[in-house]
């Protein structure tokens, strides 16, 4: 938690200010496009060989690594003569941050199965806290600084990540040997990874329509000021970490598959009523519900992978993440010919119904696991 906390803080610093800065810089508009999907692109690519090397040489030293990446390339964007030196930084640090993140998680969901469900909602609740706390940190200190200057603090904010993954206890190697495609078809058949995988996708189409979009037309339509924007997303994330808190209590109740299902209906309806919407309150309304499922979603759909082989565990996260990266990179420019055609309401709706299919397909996996289970009884 202490290391996910501190590096993901660190991570997040640059989020707000990186294309101004690159801009201050000199750079172009097509260049900063550049950054953007080559940093998109190194994640994608970089997935699977990462969760291999995990399951090879075990989680510790790619996620130390990790820790230290984000710091280095904090330094770099500190001391960027030229926007090709933020782009090289750019995608170090989303290199890192990933291996702090997918690593961090494969590593709670390795803790006995009965704690498993506290270990990932922490893991969930750390993350989060991260992604609330750390624009908040960037904003006081560029009431006094250059956003150069911001970087070199999160930079030590960062070192209080490396710190703690040298504390971690050092975790045993999964495979003796590198087997790609071995792990890969044993990955690629596994049923809980494919449910994850579905179900990512669902959820990164809906996560999209909210996140590129939504601050667009609220400026266009309602002329709301980026304070009000930026108001909206503390409240998202802020939602986000008040369900973590209790999230384990209620995964002791309920199973993961049915929060799941609960929790895309939920974010289904918060999309579906965004075109409604006609005021900050209202928005607020609906970014909290839409936070909330998404704090419940991340947490379960890990649960549903750590039920995967421990031996391809690493490489199970990657996977179902990546198809994440795969909606993320795909739907922006399908999303922008929907708006451009017919406006933004039916974006809200395809995204709506993507979480409705993808509630029902937690259902069913739900009930036919329930199935499978009293079938083992009766054979018992």
């Amino acid at each position: 938690m202490g290391l996910v906390l501190f590096a993901m803080i660190a991570g997040n610093m640059i989020t707000p200010t990186l294309y101004l800065y690159a801009l201050e810089l000199g750079a172009s508009l097509g260049f900063i496009g550049l950054i953007a999907s080559a940093a998109s692109a190194a994640r994608f690519l970089s997935r699977i060989p990462m969760g291999l090397l995990s399951d090879r040489f075990g989680r510790r030293p790619l996620i130390c690594l990790g820790a230290l990446g984000i710091v280095g390339s904090l330094l770099m964007l500190y001391l960027a003569p030229a926007p090709s030196q933020v782009l090289v930084a750019y995608v170090i640090n989303t290199l890192a941050f990933m291996a702090v993140f997918t690593i961090g998680l494969t590593m709670a969901s390795e803790i006995n199965p009965s704690r498993r469900a506290t270990g990932v909602s922490f893991f969930a609740l750390s993350s989060s806290l991260a992604m609330f706390i750390a624009p908040g940190i960037c904003s006081l200190l560029l009431l006094q600084l250059r956003i150069r200057e911001t970087y070199l603090y999160a930079s030590l904010i960062g070192l209080g990540g490396v710190l703690f993954s040298i504390r971690l206890a050092s975790s045993p190697r999964s495979r003796s040997s590198l087997s790609i495609r071995r792990s890969l078809l044993s990955v690629f058949r596994d049923r809980n990874v494919r449910l994850a995988a579905s179900l990512e996708g669902f959820f990164s189409l809906g996560y999209n329509s909210i996140m590129t979009f939504l601050p667009v037309y609220l400026s266009e339509r309602f002329r709301f000021q980026s304070a009000e924007i930026s108001f909206l997303v503390a409240i998202y994330s802020l939602a986000m970490v008040l369900i973590r808190l209790p999230l384990p209590m209620l995964l002791r109740r309920v199973d993961e598959r049915t929060m799941t299902a609960v929790a895309f209906l939920e974010y289904a309806l918060a999309l579906m009523a965004t075109p409604l919407g006609d005021s900050l309150v209202h928005f607020s309304v609906l970014l909290f519900a839409a936070g909330m499922a998404h704090g419940i979603i991340f947490p379960c759909m890990a649960l549903v992978i750590s039920k995967s082989s421990h031996l391809n565990l690493a490489l199970a996260n990657s996977v179902y993440l990546g198809v994440g990266d795969v909606v993320t990179i795909a739907a922006p420019p399908v999303l922008v010919l929907v708006i451009e055609a017919l406006g933004y309401s039916p974006v809200y709706v395809v995204a709506a119904i993507g979480m409705m299919f993808g509630a029902v397909v937690a259902v069913s996996s739900e009930r036919r696991l329930r199935l499978v289970q009293r079938k083992q009884q009766a054979s018992m």
